[in-house]
This record gives C-alpha cells, structure tokens and sequence, in this order.
C-alpha cells in the first residue's frame, strides 16, 4: 500500500471515529486577578447636568454573582482610591462580591473640572451604580470618611439599604458643631474634663506615631541614633534632609510616617497603600467645603437611629477617629440593630495590624448583613 493511500484512509478512519479521540476541552473563560482575587474592571457612564460624562472606575472582586452575595465597598477620602481596601476583602473573595469603585474626582475616575464634585454628586453616583448593579437594596462597607458617603446614601435613600459595615468609622458628627447632636444624644452628660481627656488622648497619639516614625527611621537606618534624640521630627525638618536625600528615601520615609499614622506598630511600612498621588487633596476639599455635604452632617445620626437594618462597626482599639473607642461604644446601644467589635492593638487600617481577626470580624459581619455564602 502507497504511503500517500495509507495516509487517506487514515484520515477517514479519524473523521468516522472522531467521537473515539479524545478531545481537548478549553478551560471555561476567566477573568484577569489581581492578588489572586479574580476582578471584573468596568467603567459607569453617568450624566451631569450640562450633558457631560462622567466615566467611573468600576471594579468588582471576588465571586460572581448571585442572590445576596454583593457588598458595595466605599473607599476613605475623600479623594482616596478603592486599591487600598483590597487586601481587607482579599480573604473573603471566594464568599462574596465586592464591588469597588474610584469616587468621583479620585484616581481612575477623573473629571474636568472641580465644579463637577460635590457631596450630592457622590450620593447620586452611588445610587446609579446601586441601579446598574440591578440590586433593589445594597448592603455597604465604608472605611474612614467613606463611611461619611454610606450616611449620606442611608439619609438619602433609606429603603435601599439593606445593611451597614462601618470599618474605621468616622463617627456621624456634625460640620462646625464643637459638641455633636450624637454626643448630647448619647452622652448627656459630657463634661468639660471629659473633652480634655479626648483631646489629651489624641496629643499623646499624635506625639506617639510621630516618635514610632522616627524610631523606625533609625532601624531601618535613614537617620542616625543620635540626631534622632537631639532633633524631634518636627523642631528641624531642615536637619532631616541632611539624611533623607534621595527620592526613595524621601518616599520611604514618607510611608513610613504614614503607616505608623494608620496603623499600631508601622513596621509593616512596605505593605502600606495609598498616600500621595493616590489622594487628591482637591477632591477632599471640593467635598468637606460643600455646603450640600455640611447640612448633612447634621442628619446622619438621625438617620443611623432611624435605620432597623443591621449596622456592623469595626475598629482598632489605636484608631485616631475614635481612639480606644470612646464614642462607638455609646452610639451602638442607640442604634437599633447595631454591634460593636472593638480589634485590640490595631489602628486605622485594622487589616495590616490584625489580618486574622480582621477577617474574622468582616466575616461575622458579612454573615450578620447578607447571610452565610
């Protein structure tokens, strides 16, 4: 038999008996990861007044989704960005949907003009993702001022939230107001020896992170021993140059600094997100000068009162928005379905100080709001 004859009926014989060859299955389509946690980027066409578009950043984590296993995930600021809170959900990726977005005017969702940022236009944006998400009610996880955005939406829109996690909660305090409708409301006999013993507190916090910054600066040997002892951090920043001169330097230092601001021990300095071009100051002040945002304020404890959903609070017995805590533990006994779960040794991003017990918390607290997944 001809070689070129063998190969036809070989041919043949493979196309009569395709159904014998094993096939080849192509692994069913996935998106790209970022840390391991599978993340769908997207972008929210929104509408201005005047017709402009406003493009926002759109980025959902984790599983995908299905009945109750959405979380919204409202980033600090304002003017931050969502990339930092990455970490915090990481672990719990496999459970649930995080959806997490860059605010109006922050990082990856730019605007052409200050004009187009105000706290209004922060509440609306959030109640159009609600409704291109397809959900009738959200379930909210805020960080630091992001919780600000998650009373504000709750003022506004109180029959679409279904639950609250308020992590490194600033409390509901009123813009300007040196006693807060919280604190007469809740602690009715505040005393002036009580507001000196607050703020005497957050002097020591403050004097203590900007020693830890140092000491870690001397460790990781950017300033020596000695002038670190004779020359404070803020006496002479001059003399500090002296030391710190290159642009890494200058960085690291500054990271330095910024983790021991937002965390209990800071020696995890090289993990710390966030900070400098990923916070615009504009966009923080365009928001809190907001005239919009400061009669707000004024409704945020009422509506927290008023909300008979859950409310999960997280924070770190070291978080400088409410050191020890001292305020939460006060206005979780008047909010109706409302728990406290106070991480010890953990400051303002209580997931770099405390990973496992962070998660443990989030996971209570997600099991609390949206149920066991």
């Amino acid at each position: 038999m001809g070689f070129q004859r063998l190969l036809v009926l070989l041919a043949g014989f493979l196309l009569v008996a395709g159904g014998m060859v094993p096939q080849v299955l192509a692994a069913p389509p996935s998106w790209p990861t970022e840390e391991g946690v599978p993340v769908r980027q997207w972008y929210m066409g929104t509408k201005d007044a005047d017709g402009t578009e406003v493009r926002h950043y759109v980025a959902e984590y984790g599983t995908e989704a299905k009945p109750g296993n959405t979380v919204i995930v409202l980033h600090g600021g304002f003017g931050a960005e969502h990339r930092y809170l990455v970490p915090a959900i990481r672990p719990l990726a496999d459970s649930y949907r995080f959806v997490l977005y860059d605010q109006r005017g922050s990082l990856r969702t730019p605007v052409d003009s200050p004009a187009r940022i105000s706290y209004s236009a922060l509440i609306e944006d959030l109640e159009q993702l609600r409704q291109r998400l397809g959900l009738e009610t959200v379930t909210l996880m805020a960080h630091s001022m992001g919780n600000h955005l998650a009373y504000g939406y709750l003022r506004a829109h109180p029959e679409r939230v279904a639950g609250l996690i308020l992590v490194g909660a600033v409390p509901p305090s009123e813009f300007g107001d040196e006693k807060p409708g919280f604190l007469r409301d809740v602690w009715r006999d505040f005393s002036k020896t009580d507001a000196e013993a607050i703020a005497e507190r957050t002097a020591n916090w403050n004097r203590e992170w900007n020693d830890r910054c140092i000491a870690i600066a001397v460790e990781e040997g950017l300033i020596p021993k000695d002038w670190a002892v004779r020359h404070p951090l803020e006496t002479d920043p001059d003399l500090r140059a002296l030391y710190v001169t290159t642009d890494q330097q200058k960085t690291d230092f500054w990271r330095m600094c910024f983790t021991t601001a937002n965390t209990y021990s800071g020696r995890n300095w090289r993990q710390m997100q966030g900070g400098m071009v990923y916070f615009s100051n504009a966009v923080a002040g365009a928001v809190i000068e907001d005239p919009a945002y400061q009669t707000a304020t004024r409704e945020f404890w009422p509506a927290l009162k008023a909300f008979k959903g859950p409310v999960r609070v997280i924070i770190g017995s070291y978080d400088n928005v409410d050191l020890g805590p001292t305020y939460w533990p006060r206005l979780v006994k008047a909010i109706p379905n409302a728990r406290l779960d106070t991480i010890r040794n953990a400051g303002h991003s209580i997931w770099m100080d405390e990973p496992v017990a962070f998660t443990q918390s989030l996971r209570t607290a997600l099991e609390e709001t949206l149920g066991r997944q």
